[in-house]
């Protein structure tokens, strides 16, 4: 794999990480972006649930460093990629109104969301060897 594209998959691997040590521990602030009232133990068990969702990613994208053949490490990259964009989408055409996010926060949500897809197609697109 080439050397940009490990350190766009080790850095991806860490955001989520991050992403899900943030909701993991401490949801309450991005729980506020969001229309719905105070937090609930419900509210809560679905952020870790979320969260849980980042950790799986985060393993499933390091496994394209051990991987043998570039289009088995490129499918997981696109489906990494399919999956951020597919979120970056659905924000800015449905869910980031819908949820009550205010416009500043929906375009920086989605706006990563969609960087994260772009970063990931370059990876697998930058990765043709093997």
């Amino acid at each position: 794999m080439p050397r940009l594209s490990k350190c766009i998959v080790v850095v991806y691997a860490l955001f989520n990480l991050l992403i899900a040590c943030t909701l993991m521990f401490d949801p309450g602030p991005l729980d506020a972006q969001y229309r719905g009232g105070a937090m609930t133990p419900t509210r809560e068990f679905q952020w870790f649930s979320i969260a849980s969702f980042h950790v799986f990613m985060a393993a499933v994208v390091l496994l394209t460093l051990r991987i043998g053949r570039a289009a088995d490490r490129r499918a997981i990259l696109l489906a990494n990629a399919g999956f951020y964009g597919w979120d970056a989408a659905t924000q800015w055409l449905y869910w980031g109104d819908r949820v009550g996010l205010a416009t500043a926060d929906l375009h920086v949500n989605a706006g990563v969301s969609a960087g994260c897809a772009a970063l990931l197609l370059l990876a697998a697109g930058r990765d043709r060897e093997g």
